[in-house]
């Protein structure tokens, strides 16, 4: 299926209601894109985790390393504030 919309100057597309429908986003919605080529390739993420692999980092946590890292911010940072 094909359908031609536009780039607002802010870089911004509206998606037809018939590819929203198709690939059940109902709201709010992060994306992956990349270029492929002379294309340009959306695809649509519906939560955080199924983001996983996207960010590049040199960083690698654990689990146990990110629940102590919650745990400590959300302890310590509101007595800095």
């Amino acid at each position: 299926m094909e359908k031609i919309v536009s780039i607002t100057k802010q870089g911004q597309l509206t998606i037809p209601k018939s590819f929203l429908a198709d690939f059940k986003i109902l709201g709010a919605t992060k994306a992956l894109i990349r270029k492929f080529g002379d294309s340009i390739i959306v695809e649509p993420k519906h939560d955080f985790w199924s983001l996983s692999g996207v960010l590049k980092s040199r960083v690698s946590l654990t689990d146990k390393d990110l629940k102590k890292a919650r745990k400590s911010f959300t302890q310590d940072w509101p007595r800095k504030v």
